[in-house]
């Protein structure tokens, strides 16, 4: 027996496990000891290494922490402090591998971008914390950079690294997504000229990336969503300081108007701008006569607001994106990435504000919620679907509509479905849909 009733065999058995790491005979020589003297700090502190070599780093932890509070023998304290800093290793060689791994899979080695999602401000305390344990963060800054209203624009680099990352925030409910550079400069823009018809199909004028003229027909339904904003247009403006001396400032001069239309089937978004749309030709979306005002007389403004607003009855269903101010505000505190984006704007600009991030950033914008769509549910064949009714019935048991020639459902949470079995797709709007047993 030792000074503290210890058996020395017993302890040399013990060092003999660790250093063999043989665990399991490890385990066994800990329930002697803990017959003999459960409270001695040594035998926590091996039931921490136990721990720590099969695997179970959270218990092996908590026991350090624990003994750092209330140990003060050196020996002990020196020993705790390595066993933590080997737990920090491991988690650390853990992640290396995991990014190395993710790399190496399919386009893992490619440039792309990492966006976050924004989640609810009740959840901004708990997510916190969780992204700053995955960030290597504290959770005051972790907090600052979780979005509440938009998409942010949080880090670029490889993209396996990328895509660990934002599998790891996700297990903490951190919604996000990756996007390789590549997926972006694959969506092609065409600039809309003017439109010649509205009914019964939407017919546009526009060119190509290469300048060629093309007229497009498509139906209403190919257009999934649309993404609005407006660009700031610059001017140099001579100013005089408290001295009385001339200087020149940069000013906004005036914004440009954007509507981009999203054919996801076709790969292609078309790209509306007022100070290129021609109204002179095609539809006439001003009327004149009631105005008692000649067309030609009129700014370019409300041509523009007339003009969106046919679109936007025409596509009152589908979503319409909206927050690009506060994506390019957060777009700009990356340069490397919109040095390597090619706008698809066709904006005059001087030479002196041709470098603005607002051009790249609206295409950076646009196309990044163009790749980022939803999936569409494709069906290879027609099909029926059957409806259980959940709203009132007459006596004779047959369901109560609101009138004849209207056969939606009085009740306001029925369900009502949407087939196009030409394209071969199939959308829903529900609110109660529960299919018939």
């Amino acid at each position: 027996m030792g000074s503290r009733g210890k058996p020395l065999s017993l302890i040399a058995l013990i060092k003999t496990a660790v250093e063999q790491e043989d665990y399991p005979q490890l385990q066994k020589l800990l329930k002697q000891w803990q017959k003999l003297k459960p409270d001695n700090p040594w035998f926590h502190f091996y039931v921490a290494r136990w721990y720590e070599g099969t695997g179970k780093v959270e218990k092996a932890e908590k026991i350090y922490h624990k003994l750092l509070k209330s140990c003060h023998s050196p020996d002990i304290v020196t020993q705790v402090r390595l066993g933590l800093e080997r737990l920090v290793q491991r988690v650390i060689d853990a992640e290396r591998a995991a990014i190395a791994e993710a790399k190496a899979a399919p386009d893992g080695e490619a440039y792309g971008l990492f966006v976050l999602e924004p989640i609810a401000k009740e959840q901004t305390k708990e997510a916190a914390q969780h992204f700053a344990e995955v960030m290597k963060t504290d959770a005051y800054s972790a907090r600052l950079q979780l979005p509440t209203r938009a998409w942010k624009l949080f880090r670029t680099g490889k993209l396996g690294e990328l895509r660990f990352y934002a599998d790891a925030l996700k297990q903490g409910r951190i919604p996000g997504f990756c996007l390789s550079l590549a997926q972006l400069e694959a969506v092609q823009v065409w600039q809309v000229q003017y439109i010649s018809e509205l009914q019964p199909k939407l017919v546009l004028h526009c060119r190509d990336q290469q300048e060629e003229e093309h007229q497009l027909t498509l139906d209403w339904r190919e257009v999934y969503q649309c993404v609005e904003g407006m660009i700031p247009l610059f001017e140099e403006s001579l100013e005089k300081n408290a001295r009385g001396k001339t200087y020149y400032k940069t000013k906004v001069l005036d914004y440009a108007q954007f509507f981009d239309l999203h054919l996801g089937d076709r790969q292609l978004i078309l790209r509306l701008n007022d100070q290129h749309y021609q109204f002179k030709q095609g539809l006439s979306f001003f009327d004149a006569a009631a105005h008692g005002v000649d067309i030609e007389q009129h700014s370019i403004r409300p041509k523009w607001n007339k003009l969106k607003q046919e679109l936007t009855s025409h596509l009152a269903n589908i979503k319409t994106w909206s927050d690009f101010k506060t994506f390019a505000g957060n777009a700009a505190d990356f340069p490397e990435l919109l040095r390597k984006i090619t706008p698809q704007m066709n904006l005059f600009r001087l030479e002196e504000h041709k470098n603005t991030h607002w051009d790249a950033a609206w295409q950076l914008y646009s196309t990044t919620i163009f790749a980022k769509k939803p999936k569409i549910w494709r069906c290879s064949k027609p099909i029926k679907i059957k409806l259980r009714w959940f709203g009132r019935r007459d006596p004779s048991g047959s369901p109560v509509y609101n009138n004849a020639s209207d056969r939606r459902p009085e009740c306001c949470r029925a369900t009502w479905l949407d087939f196009s079995i030409n394209s071969r797709k199939a959308s829903a709007m529900t609110d109660n849909f529960l299919p018939a047993r």
